[in-house]
């Protein structure tokens, strides 16, 4: 695979107003990491990861974009629910946030692989709820079966074979 191949988006309920927005965008396009965030730091669960969560211009949706490590979808998402969305988040009352309503519901699956990687990563939120996991790619040997018995693949229900073929 030449590019990174990422589909799927997680949906934001209501959608971000324009301070979340632009501290989001801001953020992914920094040099910071999510540990050196005002609620990332001095919390070990935080990743040192840049965020690659992006949201839409009308804030209804978030997509991956890419520009981090695959490996790092799960927690840079979970870090943003928890950190600065959900009801209850971090950012909830911090004075770095007064802008912030922390009253989003996440729901949505993006599924993804980078040139760099033969995993597929998948991320899935469902009202607020992260989870997620790594798709193994098909190993060397797959096909082998029906290649030894001189066939590409099987044939179709419908076709019958009376005689074999090499009598």
């Amino acid at each position: 695979m030449d590019d990174d191949v990422f589909v799927g988006r997680i949906e934001v309920r209501p959608p971000l107003n324009e301070a979340e927005r632009d501290h989001l965008f801001a953020l992914a396009h920094s040099r910071s990491t999510l540990r050196g965030t005002p609620t990332g730091r001095g919390d070990s669960t935080v990743p040192f990861a840049h965020l690659a969560w992006e949201p839409c211009p009308a804030g209804c949706c978030l997509t991956w974009s890419a520009l981090e490590q695959s490996s790092h979808m799960l927690p840079s998402l979970r870090f943003l629910v928890d950190h600065l969305l959900k009801p209850g988040a971090k950012a909830e009352g911090h004075k770095r946030f007064p802008e912030f309503t922390c009253d989003h519901v996440l729901d949505g699956v993006v599924a993804g692989r980078s040139h760099s990687d033969r995993q597929v990563y998948v991320a899935e939120v469902i009202a607020n709820r992260v989870v997620g996991r790594t798709i193994e790619p098909a190993c060397a040997r797959t096909g082998e079966a029906s290649r030894a018995r001189g066939r590409a693949r099987p044939r179709p229900a419908n076709v019958f074979e009376f005689r074999p073929r090499r009598a």
